[in-house]
Order: C-alpha cells, then structure tokens, then sequence
C-alpha cells in the first residue's frame, strides 16, 4: 500500500483524504492498529485547514471527506480500546492509569495524542475522543483520571469557549469524577451542563445517561450527586422508574433513607410519579421501616398489589419499633397462613419479640420456627441477644448453643460475636478471649468482632492493656480482615488510651497496609478520630490536610467537637496562635446562642492548658474570666490547670482565689487540687498554709497520696523542721502511704541542711529497711552532697562502693556530685580515683553511657596539674578520656585553669610555674580593678 501511494504521488495523482479515510477502515477491518494509525494521521493532516471550522468543512464540497475521516478516527478509537479492554482482563485496576506499574502502554493514549497532534479545529473527530472518555470511564472503580482529563481539554479547545461539548462527553465525565477519587466539583459542573445542554434542545440526558451515572453513584455511595440527579430528573419531568430505583440504591446503601423517602413524597405532590414496581416498593417500604416513616411503610404496603414476604417482614420491623409484639404476630401468621411465612420472616418476627422483652412471644415463634424446620444460624443469633447483660448469662448462652448444635445449624462468626458481645457487656474479658480462641479455630473473624473487642473496653470506662491491644491488631493481619469506617474508628480511639505515639502510628500504617483509605463519604466522627490519631503522633500537617479536606473540599460544617479536637491538636503541637484563630472561628461559627455549651468548655480548657504550659499565667486568667462572663461552665479539669499555672509561678494568692471560687461553683475538689496546691505553697515556703490545707483536705475525706505527704515533707525540710518532718512520717504511715526513696532522699538532704551527717545516715540505713524499698542512685546521691558539704569526703567516697556492692548504677549525677566534693576538698588523688572508676564503667561492656560532665573534668585536670600530680595521673587519665569521647583540653593549652601550669612553663620548673601563677595572679588583679571601677563608674552616673 505504501509503495503504491508513493507512485500515486510521484504521477500527481495524491490520495485524497476521502480515500485515505477508506484506508484506515481497511486496516481497521484486518485488525491492524499499527497501519490504521499510521495512515489516519496522514488523512488529518490531509484536510487541517486552521482557517475553515469543523462545520464549515462538512457543509462544503470536502464535508464527504471529513465525515470519513471522523468515521475512521472513531473506528481507529474503538479498535484501540478494544485492544485495551482485552488487556485489562487480567491488569490490576490501578495499572489502568498513565504512569503506572503496567509493562504495556494503552493504546487509548496513541490515539488521544495523534488526534492532539494532528487535528485542528477543521478537522476535529469529536466522537473518537468521546470514545476516549467512554474507556476512560469503564471501571468505575478505578477510572483513567489522566486519559480523561487529557481527553476533556482536547475537546474543550475544539470546541471553543462558548460551545458544548458533546452529549457523551459529559456522560462519561460525570461517571468519572462520581467515583471515590473524583472530583465532587468537577462531578457536579459536568452534569449541570449537560442539563443545560437538555434545555437547548437536546433530549441529553437520556435515562440511560441517568441510570449510568447513579450506578456509579451507588458503587461509591456518592449521596450528594445522586440527590442532585435525581432532583434535576424530578423537576424536569423525567424521573422515571428505572431512574428513581437507581437513586433509590444510593441513598439506601449510603444510609439516608428519609431523602428517599421526601423524594418520592415531592414527586407524588408534583403528580410526576413513577409506577413503583414489587421491587421499587420494597425498597421505599423499607427506607420508611428505617427512617421511622412507619405509616408511610403502611400505605406503600397497601398501595402494592403483591406485597411479598420481605414488605411483610419490613412492616413487621415496624412494629418491632412501635414495641407493638401483637401487630407483628398477626402479619406473620397472616403470612404463615397463605404458604409464605419464609426464614426471614420468622426471624424478623423473633427479633422483635426478643427486642421488646416479651419471653413468651419469643418460645411461641421459636417453637413455631422449630416445628416448620424455618431454624437457621440467624435465628439463634437472635436468641443470644436476650442473654446479654443476664443473670448467667454464659451458662444460658452455652446451653442454648448446645441446642443449637443439636439442630443441625453450625455456628458462624455472627454467632460467636454474640458471645462475644455478651461476655464483654458483663466485663467477663478472660471469657471474651476465650471466644476468640474458639472463632480462630472455627469459622474465623470478621471486622464487626474486633469492632466489638475494641469498643468493650472504652464502654466498660477500662483502658485497654498493651497486651490485649496488640493481640487484637495482629488478629487484623493474620485473617486478612477488611477494614471499615467503624473498625479503625473503635482501633483507633482504643489506643488513645494507651497514650502510646509510637503504637498509634503503627495502628495507622497496619489500617493503610490493609488497604483501607478515608471514604468519600466517611462521617464528620471519623474525621474528629483521625484528625486527633494524627496530633497525637506529631503528624500536624496530616492533621491540617484532613481538616482542610472535611471543611473546604466537602463543605462540612465542624461541629463542636471537631472545633475542639482540632484546636486540641494544635494546643499539644506547640501551635496555640492557630489554636486561637481557629477559637475565633469557631466563635464565629457556634456562638450565635452563647458560649455554654460541652464543646466551647472543651476548647476553653484547651486554650486555657496552652498558656498553662507556657506559663503565660495572666493569659490563663484572662480567658478564665472570659469563660465566667460568657456563662461557661468551669469544670474541674480547668480549675486544676489554673491552679497548676498559677502555683508554677509562685502565684498562690490567685490559685487561693481560685479554689475559692472552685468551691463556691460547686466544684468538688479533688486530690490533685489539693496535692497541687500544698505543693505550690511547700515551694513558696508557706508551709503554715499547706498544713492547714491538708486539715482541710482530710476534713473532707480525701486520703492524701505520697505526692502530697511528700510536699509537705520538702517543705518542712526546706524550714529545716525535723521534728516536724518526723511527725509527716508517721501520719504518711498512718495514712496507708509508705516512704520511699523520695521521702528518704528530701530528709536527708533535711539533715545536711542540719549538718548532722549520723542523721542523715540513719534515714539511710533505717528507713529502706523498715518500709521495704530499696535506696536508688538519687538516695545515694543526696547522701554523697551531704557528705561532701559537710567536709566528709571521705565518706562520700565510701558510698559510691557500697552503691557498687549493692548493685546500684552509677550515672553522671553521681559522678558530678562526688567531683564537686573532690574538687572543694582540693583532693587531685580524689578526683583521678574517680575518673578512673568512671572510664572503667564507660570502657566496659553494654551499651555507652554518659557519666562524666565534662566542665568538672576539665576543673579535675587542672587542679591535678596544679597540684603537681600531672605526670602521675593528669597525663594518663587525659589520654583515656579524649579515647572514650569526653571533650577536654590539657590544661596546658587552657592557660591553665584552677592555677594549672600555662603553656609556655615547665613543670619540673618551679620558677616558671612560680612567674605563671603570679602572672595569673596579676590578670585576675587587673580584671578585678576594672570591674571595681566599672561599677564606680556605674555609680557616679546614677548620682
């Protein structure tokens, strides 16, 4: 063929674009893609005049030719979709998009990008591209968003800024973006042209059109667009029975039944009303059941000429939910009468006698159920539900589920998570786990039984325990479970008990790895869920991401509660300032009736514990007071962080203030409060005040914990009243609260104060052994500061050994310590024993800790080289610390700190270590003779 054209062209006689037109379809007839592309960019490019419009072509002597070319670009676009949808067959859904993993490209995108090569306005094959977007919309799954956008531009510049696209085009676009990963807005611009479109003339859209688009809807529950369609059909007059059933899908799989059920009631008032077939009537009659309508259900059931069992049984729920046991006995012999009392029917009617708590009902139907063999799995399931939260509960259970067994019906996962559920309702969780070992080695789980595990615990007020926690989440991988909406909601909000960052956001990865991803049309709940998983694991711009999401792409008005978890977030994430423009906002968007409600006191008590962490106590305050004019309610949670922010910054008349208005409200103070502030006036020395507190807080039958004894412990050491302290002690044992290495570590640091090292001695030799505790680093350590202020160092030393006999770890407070008493005792072999016990420590085995300060080191060497042990010891400890990491400096280099010999002296030269010190001596002169006439200076300005 190539040849031959060659020679048509060499005698003049070029092929028109009308016969190259009948090439391609050749081609396109002998299934040669490769040619027929080949050979339809020769035919475009044949007939492109920028200057002539696609209709004038077709209106003039060439309008044939470019027929045929459209005729052939369309044949040339159905063949390569052809092609594709072959090779989709076996191709992941998500390979389907441009740039993907797939090892072949589409041949959809040659077309699509010869047609935008090739085509000018002049010769524009609208309807190849149309076919494009056909392809591009196949698996509503998972459409080409690529193809179609690149498709819909091509179209666009067609068809210039004023004109439609057509009919087709917009078909296939609006079942693109109906999709989960769509474009709601692209979606919804789509459609209301191709409405427009309609009014202009066209029939568009047809009620295939429609029905397509709300198929899609109902693949992935898009509510919103099928409301907008089916409003648009109502009110135009074409909102016929298969467009109303199809409607009727979504809004019923995307739970809003009342919507459907208005709809139908507006269209019986316009008089425009499709003829309900059986299955349209089922389905309006059980929308009805659901959203409550219950006389609606009734007169569809009248209305209907073959009512069926599943109407029947929908009318019988109704009854479930007016309690009206009688009415639903009657339907079903009614049923039972005429042959068609099925299962289902039986069951629906067992579940409302069982829901109404009406016993003998319930042996009545089942001893019907049992003589006309109408028993299945469901129906036990449905007797289960009346054990739950009974008296022996788990012996009825089980003897029900031994005559279930007797019935020849097995028991499912529906079964067992009744168990389950059963179990956990009593709080029997040892039995809940046994449960769960008897699903896996019988029919498994599903979903709803981890649902029920991990919503058990937070309705049972018991925080789920790390163990329990991660057997559940391993239960997740290891069958494969399909994630939900409610799952990762009850997983997630289980672990925020946990107050674990690192567990959440395993939990979060382990959801995505089960291929779970936010529904288009997921609840403002689980918006609040993960925004508050993703604060907490230090994920703010996840956080903001889904926030913008929720209120800019959806158009979700937050709630109260989204407002406050929000602001929550970016309290604990450092970022108050946007707290508080979100605070306004929310102002803004709620206040209009006041400031009183649950939601403004969550943000308040947010925005108040941000400033409390600052210590920006006045701000606090501010805001406290605003929440008194606003008619907030100031709980107990908000007080206790007022009081903590002002006892922080020593400001106890204001905390005084504010647990008298904390009573006066009706607050009841709890032992935080207390503890908080006895703490608060121990460290302000007020320890009349804290005592007379803790009358009060006894008084009032609060038993005070160890925090508070231990408060008021330090603060009676602090005034250095051991008798006093004593007296602490034995009420702290009166009380049922044993010292510890705290109370032991504040009394001796009490009798250093003293200097009475025996005392402090005996706290430590007494007190560990009368209440049972073990002295730690920190009770060593106060001794070893005792020793050393009380010119013991000797002692001091003696007990960094015992703490190595006792098996007690050394760290670097108890090193810094004893250097600091080594080094006011001048003891050079002190300081190098010392150092030496260190390195071993940090040169042995395990992991490398940091025990030596590396300021007191250097102050070590330096009184070592001035006290002339250099050589002995100065030289070698200096080239084993530099060794294992710690960053000093010779003395030498340092000019010689502590009187260490400088640089340029010897140190087997007296005389120039001599000449050095005095000329140290002579600087430290200098430096202070210009500091006495800078203050001089200083003072003369002020006269």
């Amino acid at each position: 063929v190539g040849v031959l054209l060659r020679s048509l062209t060499a005698r003049g006689e070029a092929a028109t674009a009308e016969a190259l037109a009948d090439l391609v379809q050749s081609f396109v007839m002998c299934k040669n893609l490769d040619a027929a592309l080949g050979y339809l960019e020769q035919a475009l490019s044949a007939v492109a005049t920028p200057a002539c419009t696609a209709a004038a072509i077709v209106g003039s002597t060439a309008g044939a030719a470019a027929a045929a070319l459209h005729d052939a670009a369309t044949a040339v676009a159905r063949m390569a979709t052809a092609v594709d949808n072959e090779g989709l067959e076996d191709v992941p859904e998500r390979s389907r998009n441009e740039g993907s993993s797939c090892s072949t490209r589409s041949r959809a995108w040659d077309v699509l990008e010869l047609l935008e090569a090739t085509s000018s306005t002049a010769a524009a094959p609208m309807e190849a591209v149309v076919v494009l977007l056909e392809f591009a919309a196949r698996r509503p799954r998972c459409p080409d968003f690529a193809l179609a956008s690149r498709a819909e531009q091509l179209l666009r510049r067609w068809a210039g800024p004023r004109a439609f696209l057509p009919a087709g085009a917009y078909d296939a676009l609006v079942r693109v973006h109906a999709t989960c990963d769509g474009s709601q807005d692209k979606a919804f611009a789509c459609f209301d042209e191709l409405a427009t479109l309609g009014e202009s003339g066209s029939k568009s859209p047809t009620e295939g059109s429609l029905v397509g688009m709300l198929s899609v809807c109902a693949d992935s529950k898009n509510a919103d667009l099928a409301e907008h369609v089916l409003s648009w059909a109502s009110n135009r007059g074409r909102c016929t029975l298969p467009v109303f059933a199809a409607a009727g899908k979504v809004l019923a799989a995307s739970k809003k039944p009342a919507e459907l059920c208005a709809a139908y009631e507006a269209l019986e008032q316009q008089g425009s009303g499709p003829e309900l077939d059986d299955a349209a009537y089922g389905q309006l009659i059980r929308c009805a059941v659901q959203a409550g309508r219950l006389e609606l259900a009734r007169r569809l059931f009248r209305e209907s000429e073959n009512p069926d069992a599943q109407n029947s049984a929908s009318l019988i729920r109704a009854c479930g939910q007016e309690g009206d046991v009688s009415q639903a006995l009657t339907l079903l012999n009614d049923l039972h009468s005429r042959g068609e009392a099925d299962v289902t029917a039986f069951n629906t009617a067992l579940d409302v006698a069982v829901s109404v708590g009406d016993e003998q009902a319930v042996e009545k139907i089942f001893q019907e159920m049992k003589a006309s063999d109408r028993l299945d799995a469901v129906s036990f399931n449905i007797l289960l539900k009346q054990f739950v939260g009974a008296n022996n509960a788990a012996e009825r259970s089980s003897a029900l589920l031994a005559e279930m067994r007797s019935q020849g019906v097995r028991p499912n996962v529906a079964t067992y998570n009744s168990l389950l559920g059963g179990s956990l309702s009593v709080g029997d969780f040892a039995r809940a786990w046994q449960i769960i070992d008897e699903m896996e080695a019988g029919p498994g789980l599903d979903a709803y039984t981890l649902s029920i595990l991990f919503k058990s615990y937070k309705s049972r007020r018991r925080e789920m325990d790390i163990v329990s926690f991660d057997r559940a989440l391993a239960l997740l991988e290891k069958y494969s479970i399909r994630v939900d909406e409610v799952l990762v909601n009850a997983a997630l909000e289980a672990c925020f008990g946990l107050r674990d960052s690192e567990r959440l956001s395993n939990t979060l990865a382990t959801m995505r790895r089960r291929g779970w991803t936010l529904p288009k049309q997921a609840g403002m709940h689980t918006y609040g869920t993960l925004i508050k998983a993703y604060g907490m694991t230090r994920q703010l711009n996840m956080a903001w991401k889904l926030w913008e999401e929720a209120t800019c792409k959806r158009g979700m008005v937050p709630s109260e509660q989204m407002y406050s978890q929000m602001i929550d977030v970016l309290v604990c994430n450092g970022r108050l300032e946007d707290a508080l423009g979100l605070f306004e906002e929310m102002k803004a968007t709620h206040g209009a009736n006041g400031f009183s409600s649950q939601g403004f006191a969550v943000a308040y008590a947010m925005v108040v514990r941000g400033f409390a962490q600052r210590k920006e106590c006045a701000r606090s305050l501010e805001f406290y007071e605003e929440m008194k004019a606003g008619g907030v309610k100031v709980g107990l949670v908000v007080f206790n962080t007022l009081i903590d922010a002002c006892s922080r910054v020593g400001d106890m008349s204001s905390a005084a203030r504010l647990f008298r208005d904390m009573v006066g409200a009706e607050c009841v103070p709890d032992i935080i409060t207390y503890s908080t502030l006895i703490k608060g006036y121990c460290v302000r020395g007020e320890v009349d005040e804290a005592l007379e507190l803790f009358s009060l807080m006894r008084k009032k039958g609060i038993k005070p914990d160890a925090i508070v004894f231990n408060s008021l412990l330090d603060g009676c050491a602090k005034k250095q009243m051991p008798e006093l302290c004593e007296q602490v002690i034995r009420d702290m044992v009166e009380a049922g609260v044993m010292p510890s290495n705290h109370s032991a570590s504040i009394l001796i640091k009490l009798y250093g104060r003293c200097r009475d090292v025996q005392a402090a001695f005996r706290v430590m030799e007494e007190l560990p052994r009368k209440y049972g505790f073990k002295p730690n680093a920190a009770v060593y350590t106060c001794l070893m500061a005792t020793c050393s202020a009380n010119g013991r160092f000797d002692l001091a030393l003696d007990l960094r050994t015992r703490m190595a006999k006792a098996g007690v770890p050394r760290d670097e407070k108890t090193y810094s310590t004893l250097l600091r008493g080594a080094l006011r005792a001048g003891s050079a072999e002190g300081c190098a024993s010392l150092l030496r016990a260190a390195l071993e420590e940090m040169e042995g085995g395990g992991a490398p800790r940091r025990l030596l300060d590396e300021d007191l080191v250097q102050s070590a060497l330096a009184l070592m080289q001035k006290k002339r042990a250099w050589l002995d010891h100065g030289r070698d400890l200096f080239e084993r610390l530099r060794a294992s990491g710690v960053a000093v400096r010779s003395p030498a280099a340092t000019g010689g700190t502590n009187g260490g010999v400088g640089a340029g002296a010897d140190a087997g030269n007296p005389a120039g270590a001599k000449q050095h010190l005095y000329g140290g001596c002579n600087r430290e002169f200098k430096d202070m003779r210009a500091s006495h006439q800078g203050q001089h200076h200083q003072r003369s300005r002020c006269r």
